[in-house]
């Protein structure tokens, strides 16, 4: 890694993403580097280029920086861009859906896999290229956050009556436009910065390219993953919810039955308890659990130091609440939207505000007293914690109510109906003054009791294999202490797992850091395995006192254990990446797969592969097994790279193609719902 690079990293050299870039600047500390080296020459190019859309972009903004209008009208403006953006995004779904629904509807009893069909599911956009749902929900949610954070950055005042009639539609869809041109850029200059992507002029434009594929392909790949393990876990949790409903439990959270006004004060009817719409309520536990690890119990009820007495179980039970306040408004939105042959030419002012759906706070806290038992002082602070004022740390996924008046917010649809919540626990939790290290002890006890039950659960495994219970740390007579996570004992053959409890990136830097945090795990797994070999009579001595026998002459198999689903399958300097549920299912001894009935979840078919016959067959295939697992096979072989486009905004600006790679699974031979 170059100087120059190392310098632009720490910030002592500023790019082109912050506000005092001078391309005579960049020239001259690039200039006063006389050693640099490719990687170095490469970012200094990029930088250029990047600046020089960023400027274009600055220079054709609009209603973020005009003076004639007040912030309360540029807020509720970006917010009505990005709401009738969703709405549209998913009627176009639901169209897709059907599409690719009759096609699969054929195959009967054979099913397909979840992550089969997410593939499929494409919608075209101006400019001829397809995208993905997610990619332009994201895009959504992503380009309005940069006005609006710019919109309430000093603290304007927000009283007074919009005047919308001042805003025109051809304005907001640009000024939208402009913004998710702006934040991709941001991103692909993060992209150069954090993960060795290039620029080169061709006839084509600029085009972008990654050196290092793997981190495309592991941030690919890992999505791919967490989508088809989502699908499988909302299958089960919907199984779970419905057999407790069906003994007679009812919800713990009551659900919402309408927002509506009574005068100039609104009201949130809350449903009495066992009541409400089923189908919402089933969303919302399966919601509620994605986000709730088990690791988690004893940390989401420790009280958040920035929200005094606020816990992290309240945070989720408010977040559901409100969560389902919006579904609410969203569905009366669909509903008149429906009903109502909207024309788009007409006035923006006399169809706008249905988009900026309005939610007073007092209204809002008074529904999470009712709904979730919340007392009136912490609702406020929730609702105050989810409330999108621009500050630093500050994410319109984590924030997804945006202030319209001075006791008033408005959902962003796209952000709070469609989140990634596993994510968003962890950044609430480090924005609840949390410290996220505090997870690494319960999840690497956790990977062990997950181990310990697999194994108790093996036909094969049961009476043979151990797990060393707790973390087992060698004290060699010559060389350096070592402290290892996870130790599985099979026959002969060592299972030693380096455990990562990491946050599931989302962005070109967080990406790099999971990288990098991956990598330094595998050094840390091959000099523990390394230890384990140098000192084979002294760890043998140590297990037998714990009772479980082992031969000197035993192999080590190293393995990084890691809470995310980025980087699952793809090996750090030949040291396999798995989750925990592909090492409980190796330990169990086989993976089934189900097609199930997506209404009864009555299961239609099951195929059991079963990955040992003995102990003796299960030490000789675990390397082979966690460096390519068969639940990710398909993923790691239907990678392929994409085109992206980076359109010119005007005759000044340059057109552009950024390479990157996408998962599409391969799965001709497999039309089951996916096992874990």
């Amino acid at each position: 890694m170059g100087e120059f690079l190392k310098a632009v990293r720490s910030g002592a050299i500023a790019g082109p993403r912050r506000s005092k870039f001078k391309a005579d600047k960049w020239k001259n500390a690039f200039d006063g580097f006389v050693d640099s080296d490719d990687e170095d020459q490469a970012l200094y190019d990029a930088g250029l280029v990047i600046h020089a859309k960023l400027e274009n972009i600055r220079a054709r903004l609009k209603l973020s920086t005009t003076p004639k209008l007040k912030a309360v009208e540029k807020t509720r403006a970006f917010v009505a861009a990005a709401n009738h953006g969703f709405l549209v995004t998913q009627s176009k779904t639901r169209d897709a859906f059907e599409r690719v629904g009759e096609r699969f509807a054929g195959r009967g009893a054979e099913g397909f896999r979840p992550d089969e069909v997410f593939a499929e599911i494409k919608l075209e956009l101006p400019g001829g290229f397809d995208w993905s749902p997610n990619e332009i929900v994201e895009s959504l949610v992503e380009g309005i956050e940069v006005p609006v954070r710019f919109a309430l950055s000093k603290n304007p005042d927000l009283s007074g009556n919009p005047r919308m009639a001042h805003v025109t539609w051809e304005d907001i869809q640009l000024e939208l436009n402009l913004g998710i041109m702006y934040r991709h850029t941001e991103d692909l200059w993060d992209e150069c910065l954090w993960n060795s992507y290039e620029v080169m002029s061709t006839k084509l434009g600029k085009v972008f390219f990654p050196i290092e594929v793997d981190v495309k392909r592991a941030q690919a790949i890992g999505i791919a993953r967490r989508t088809s393990l989502w699908a499988g876990f909302t299958f089960m949790m919907l199984a779970q919810y419905r057999q407790l409903m069906a003994r007679g439990a009812t919800a713990r959270i009551r659900d919402i039955r309408d927002v509506r006004k009574d005068g100039k004060r609104q009201l949130i009817s809350v449903a009495k308890p066992g009541e409400g719409d089923p189908a919402m309520q089933e969303s919302l536990a399966v919601l509620h659990g994605l986000a709730s690890e088990p690791y988690y119990e004893k940390i989401t009820e420790v009280k958040l130091p920035t929200l005094e007495g606020v816990t992290l179980s309240d945070v989720l039970d408010a977040w559901a609440v409100v969560s389902r306040i919006a579904s609410i408004q969203l569905e009366a939105l669909t509903k008149a939207e429906k009903e109502v042959d909207q024309d788009e030419d007409q006035a923006a002012h006399k169809w706008l505000p249905a988009f900026v759906p309005v939610l007073q706070v007092d209204a809002l806290v008074q529904a999470l007293l009712l709904s979730a038992d919340i007392p009136p002082v912490k609702g406020r602070r929730i609702i105050e914690f989810f409330t999108f004022k621009g500050e630093a740390g500050q994410e319109l996924w984590d924030c997804p109510l945006v202030p319209i008046g001075p006791r008033t917010v408005s959902p962003v649809f796209p952000a709070i109906i469609t989140p990634n919540l596993r994510r968003l626990v962890d950044v609430w939790m480090r924005r609840g003054g949390i410290d996220l290290e505090v997870r690494g002890a319960p999840f690497e006890a956790h990977i062990r009791h997950v181990a310990q039950r697999s194994i108790a659960q093996s036909e094969i495994l049961a009476n043979t294999a151990a797990v060393i219970p707790h973390g087992y740390k060698l004290k060699p007579s010559a060389g350096r202490d070592e402290e290892i996570d996870l130790v599985v004992i099979i026959g002969s053959t060592v299972i030693l797992g380096e455990s990562k409890c990491i946050l599931e990136p989302t962005e070109a830097k967080g990406f790099a850091m999971h990288r990098h945090t991956v990598f330094h795990a595998a050094e840390q797994a091959q000099r523990k395995a390394q230890a384990l070999r140098d000192n084979r009579a002294q760890f043998v001595s140590d297990v037998q006192r714990l009772g479980i026998p082992l031969d000197e002459k035993f192999t080590v198999v190293p393995i990084i254990v890691v809470s995310t689903s980025t980087h699952v399958g793809v090996p750090a300097n030949g040291v396999p990446v798995v989750d925990e549920y592909i090492l409980a299912k190796f330990l169990v001894g086989e993976l089934e797969d189900a097609a199930v009935d997506g209404a009864s979840l009555e299961v239609l078919r099951a195929v059991k592969q079963v990955f040992y016959n003995d102990v003796a067959d299960a030490e000789s295939k675990a390397a082979e097994y966690f460096s390519l697992p068969p639940q990710v096979r398909k993923l790691v072989e239907g990678t392929a790279g994409r085109m992206i486009p980076l359109h010119a905004i005007d005759e000044n600006d340059w057109e552009g193609l950024m390479l990157t790679i996408e998962c599409v699974p391969r799965t001709e031979n497999d039309r089951l719902a996916p096992g874990q």
